[in-house]
């Protein structure tokens, strides 16, 4: 669970326990051209996400990305419960589109 969720250490704590069966995540691998893993991590914490490490995994309720430099920027690696998926990389294909533009 990511650091920026609360643990309560009681029966509350399961409440989003469908969201930790990975048979439930679908994947998807993608590379953004420009971004650094400084800037990638900052986008994915925008989007609600915690870091699990530092400039390598960030995760959010229902889902988990992993940062990879790669020699044209960045690929990141999303797993997402299925009903997120695709929401989370219009986000962040928009928010690092703008970020690359900016740089």
């Amino acid at each position: 669970m990511p650091i920026s969720t609360s643990s309560f250490e009681d029966k509350r704590d399961n409440i989003y326990s469908e969201y930790d069966n990975a048979e439930l995540y679908d994947q998807e691998v993608m590379t953004f051209p420009g971004l650094t893993c400084q800037v990638a991590e900052g986008l994915l914490k925008r989007l609600g996400g915690g870091v699990a490490e530092k400039l390598r995994v960030v995760e959010g309720i229902g889902w988990q990305a992993t940062i990879t430099e790669v020699a044209e920027g960045v690929e990141v690696d999303f797993r997402a419960h299925d009903e997120l998926l695709d929401d989370l990389l219009r986000r962040f294909e928009e928010m690092a589109e703008r970020a690359a533009n900016a740089s």
